[in-house]
C-alpha cells in the first residue's frame, strides 16, 4: 500500500509543500524496488519503445531504476525539492529529472522524443482534484507516449476505504542512527465532494527516553479519492484501454479487498 511520492501538479503559491518531506528515508526503496521489478519490467518489453516517463517522482527512485535497466528515463515533478532531492541520481547518470506541471507534460517536454512507458506510481494521481486536471493529465499523456504506449498508474483503493471507513494506513518504522527510530503515520479523513484530508505526520521514537515519541512533522493535504470508475473513464475518453490490477505485481483488482487500485493503459491509435 503506497501513499508516498511528490506532487505532479503546479507548486503550491507561496512555498514547496514537499520541502521537509523525507520520503528517501521514510520508504524501503530497495525492497519496494525488487518486489516491483518483474512487473515494471514484463510491461516495458510490451511498450513500443524502451523510454519511460516517471510522473512525480519524487526522490526518483522508479527513474534511476529503469535507468539502470538501460532505458531512457526522464522524471517530471512541480515540486522543486523533490527534484532537488532526485537530481542526485541524474549525476550518476541514472534518469533525467525536470521541474514541471504533469498536466502539460507535452508542452514541457517538447523537445523529448515520445516515450513508450509512463508511470505515474506512488498515490500522486490523488494530487489532481478536479475532473479537468484528471482529464488534462490523460490527455496529456496521450499526447507524449507513442501509440500502444503504456501508462502504468497506482493509486490507493479509495473505494475500500471509503466503504470501510478507514482512517489509516499501516505504518512505517525505519530505523534513525541519530534518532532512535521514524515511524510514519498516515492518517485520514473523509470529506466533501469526493475528497479526502490526509495527515502525514512523522514521529520519532526513542525508548530510552522520558518523552520517547515525539512529532518531528505534520502536514494537512487535501486529496481527491479517486475510484477505479472515475479513473477508467476519463481515460476511456483520453483514448486509452484500461486494464485494472490490485497490486504492483499485475494480480487481479477486488474492489472490496485490494489495498490498492493499479491501472494499466494502453494509448491507442492516433
Amino acid at each position: 500500500m503506497t501513499a508516498d511520492k511528490g506532487l505532479a501538479t503546479s507548486p503550491t503559491p507561496g512555498g514547496d509543500p514537499y520541502s521537509r518531506t523525507e520520503y528517501r528515508r521514510l520508504i524501503a526503496w530497495t525492497p519496494r524496488i525488487e518486489r516491483e521489478a518483474p512487473w515494471l519490467m514484463e510491461v516495458l518489453a510490451e511498450a513500443p519503445d524502451r523510454s519511460v516517463l516517471d510522473i512525480g517522482p519524487g526522490t526518483g527512485e522508479h527513474t534511476a531504476f529503469f535507468a539502470d535497466q538501460g532505458a531512457r528515463a526522464v522524471g517530471l515533478d512541480a515540486s522543486p525539492s523533490m527534484i532537488e532531492s532526485a537530481k542526485e541520481y541524474e549525476a550518476q547518470g541514472r534518469g533525467r529529472f525536470i521541474l514541471g506541471d504533469a498536466r502539460e507534460a507535452d508542452r514541457v517536454l517538447e523537445d523529448e522524443p515520445p516515450f513508450g512507458m509512463a508511470i505515474c506510481l506512488g498515490n500522486v494521481l490523488p494530487h489532481l482534484t478536479g475532473d479537468e486536471d484528471l482529464e488534462a493529465l490523460f490527455g496529456a499523456m496521450n499526447r507524449v507516449l507513442l501509440p500502444g504506449g503504456k501508462l502504468l498508474i497506482q493509486i490507493l483503493n479509495y473505494d475500500r476505504i471509503l466503504s470501510q471507513g478507514l482512517r489509516h494506513l499501516p505504518l512505517n518504522f525505519r530505523s534513525d542512527a541519530d534518532d532512535g527510530e521514524i515511524v510514519f503515520l498516515r492518517l485520514m479523513t473523509p470529506a466533501d465532494d469526493g475528497r479526502i484530508l490526509f495527515f502525514p505526520t512523522t514521529l520519532r521514537l526513542d525508548p530510552t527516553s522520558e518523552e520517547p515519541v515525539s512529532v518531528s512533522g505534520s502536514k494537512r493535504v487535501e486529496l481527491r479519492a479517486w475510484n477505479a470508475s472515475e479513473v477508467s473513464g476519463a481515460l476511456d475518453r483520453a483514448g486509452f484501454a484500461v486494464t485494472l490490477h490490485g497490486d504492483m505485481q499485475g494480480g487481479a483488482f477486488d474492489v472490496s479487498s485490494s489495498p490498492d487500485l493499479v491501472v494499466l493503459a494502453t494509448r491507442g491509435a492516433p
